[in-house]
């Protein structure tokens, strides 16, 4: 009796270790485990799953920009990208209600057109990128090409027929951020407050910092408030030939290969008169540092050498570059002398393309006299003008060639007016204005919606 007793006990356990290995889930009935419910909306495992993913491989390539290290399999990354991927799946299933509700998925014929013509350009472009990705230098033809990065794409789940569904979920998106924030204004009050705040933080900034001011300027920022000693001036650049050019930057190249050997000289004789210095060092390892040295001393010699000759070289190409265009320069200087306009001078044989076209054409460049970022010439001619109108002569750059400078004005000093910036603000407080009422009231549709949640499942 004990026996069979123990046999049916031993048999019983094999039968549930047995079936515990039988237990094992399928993977499509897995992924398609509701997770969030919301009427007959549905969102499933496998899409949160996959959207997780995304998310956690996304942030991982940004942190790598900027040289930052990212652990997306650690449990805090997991959970913050879950958090982020339900937060959106329960914002854009209200939004979907929202949407029927207020009837924007009614479309025009105009609206379907711009949805496939949308759809259609985003697949197109996915579709040249896998080409130049996967099949630039492949000997295929362009249809097969073709046919295979279509499959390419097929595979990473995406298709001409989900580039439509998304278009399309964009377009209805859209619609209900506009009925949103139909009503949004921004009032003059409003205006003023960000004004008066803004003019604040750039003279605080800006004050006693006359060289960051000038570079913003120069960069097309909107500035807020402006210190004393800036002006501009506009120029005409007449650049050295490219035939020049090349051989002062060869010139420069013997020149950087000439100072590294030099420097890597002095290392050796720096490293084998250590040894000769030491006392605990042998004879032997002294007669070899003495042999190192005597070696190193003849390189740095050689090294010197091709140095001074390498600057002897590029000062002779420097010379020679200013004479090929003193003639060029010497007829713009004629041509101001006898009346012609600056501005017709340097639009029609200026060569520097930051007087060709945008804000610092139209209005000069910001120059002050402790600007680093032009060259040292350029700021120290541009600040010895005595008047507004006043022109240099040929002032010779370190790196481009002749400046022809024109001393153009004054800028303000103090508060930019507000009238001069006030459609920049309106503009800015109004597109956050819109943004935070269009978040805020998704978010109030999100707290209010009834979901049917099963979260546990995420973690089996």
């Amino acid at each position: 009796m004990k026996k069979q007793a123990l046999l049916a006990m031993m048999l019983a356990l094999t039968l549930i270790l047995s079936s515990c290995t039988l237990i094992q889930k399928d993977a499509a009935v897995d992924a398609a485990t509701e997770i969030l419910r919301l009427g007959d909306a549905v969102v499933t495992k496998g899409e949160v799953q996959e959207q997780v993913e995304a998310q956690l491989d996304n942030m991982a390539y940004l942190y790598s920009m900027y040289g930052y290290s990212f652990d997306p399999t650690s449990e805090a990354s997991i959970t913050e990208a879950r958090d982020t991927v339900l937060d959106n799946f329960r914002k854009q299933l209200v939004s979907n209600v929202k949407i029927a509700e207020m009837g924007l998925d009614q479309l025009t014929d105009e609206e379907t057109a711009k949805i496939q013509s949308d759809a259609e350009s985003t697949y197109q472009s996915n579709l040249d990128y896998i080409l130049s990705s996967n099949y630039a230098d492949s000997e295929l033809s362009d249809e097969e090409k073709n046919e295979k990065a279509k499959a390419d794409l097929e595979a990473l789940g995406y298709t001409m027929d989900s580039a439509l569904e998304n278009a399309k979920q964009n377009a209805l998106s859209e619609k209900l951020r506009q009925e949103v924030i139909k009503d949004v204004t921004v009032s003059e009050e409003e205006i003023q407050k960000e004004y008066d705040s803004r003019v604040a933080s750039a003279k605080e900034t800006y004050e006693n910092n006359a060289s960051s001011w000038a570079s913003a300027a120069n960069n097309g920022t909107t500035l807020y408030y402006t210190p004393a000693g800036v002006r501009f001036v506009k120029q005409i650049l007449v650049k050295f030939l490219d035939e020049d050019q090349t051989k002062m930057d060869e010139a420069e190249k013997k020149g950087d290969q000439a100072q590294e050997d030099l420097n890597a000289a002095e290392a050796k004789i720096s490293a084998a008169q250590e040894t000769l210095d030491s006392e605990e060092a042998s004879e032997e390892d002294k007669a070899a540092a003495q042999t190192d040295k005597d070696s190193a001393e003849a390189e740095k010699a050689a090294a010197q050498e091709a140095l001074d000759a390498a600057k002897k070289e590029a000062a002779d190409a420097l010379e020679a570059a200013f004479a090929n265009i003193d003639a060029t320069a010497d007829e713009i200087l004629s041509e101001l002398q006898v009346g012609t306009d600056f501005d017709t001078l340097m639009k029609d044989k200026g060569q520097d393309p930051g007087m060709q076209s945008g804000i610092t054409a139209e209005r000069g460049y910001a120059v002050s006299a402790d600007m680093t970022s032009f060259d040292p010439a350029f700021v120290e001619a541009a600040m010895a003008l005595e008047k507004i109108g006043d022109v240099s002569g040929k002032v010779r750059g370190e790196s481009y060639g002749y400046y022809i400078i024109k001393y153009v004005g004054d800028a303000a000093e103090g508060p930019v007016a507000l009238d001069e910036v006030k459609d920049t603000l309106q503009s800015s407080l109004l597109t956050t204005k819109q943004n935070s009422t269009y978040n805020e009231t998704v978010q109030s549709w999100v707290d209010a919606a009834e979901f049917k949640e099963n979260l546990g499942a995420l973690k089996d």
